[in-house]
């Protein structure tokens, strides 16, 4: 496998964006933990679940990078508070008719 050797990342409940990044890098893992997983007194890493992953990633990385871009220690400006939040509301979160269901549910309850 050509793949970059990276370790796993696992989410924390005080912190939402490490869910993107958990995401981001199962995605990118997804042969090396499938691999893994083949045994089958394991249990398998199911398709279904890798799909609504690489479909939710790109949702997750809008709303990290707003929360990065808003939590910043310095050179913050609440007038980008509103223009952030607004993108994000009117664009980014807006269900699509190519949003999956699950997609769809998860832009729906995080507006």
């Amino acid at each position: 496998m050509q793949l970059p050797k990276h370790n796993l990342i696992q989410s924390c409940k005080t912190r939402w964006n490490s869910v993107c990044d958990m995401f981001d890098r199962l995605v990118e893992q997804r042969w090396a933990v499938t691999a893994v997983l083949s045994d089958r007194t394991i249990t398998k890493l199911q398709d279904a679940r890798t799909l609504i992953m690489e479909e939710i990633a790109p949702v997750l990385a809008m709303l990290k990078c707003a929360m990065t871009v808003m939590s910043t220690e310095t050179q913050v400006s609440i007038s980008n508070i509103y223009p952030i939040i607004f993108s994000l509301l009117k664009t980014h979160l807006q269900r699509s008719e190519d949003d999956s269901r699950q997609v769809g549910e998860f832009k729906s309850k995080v507006r």
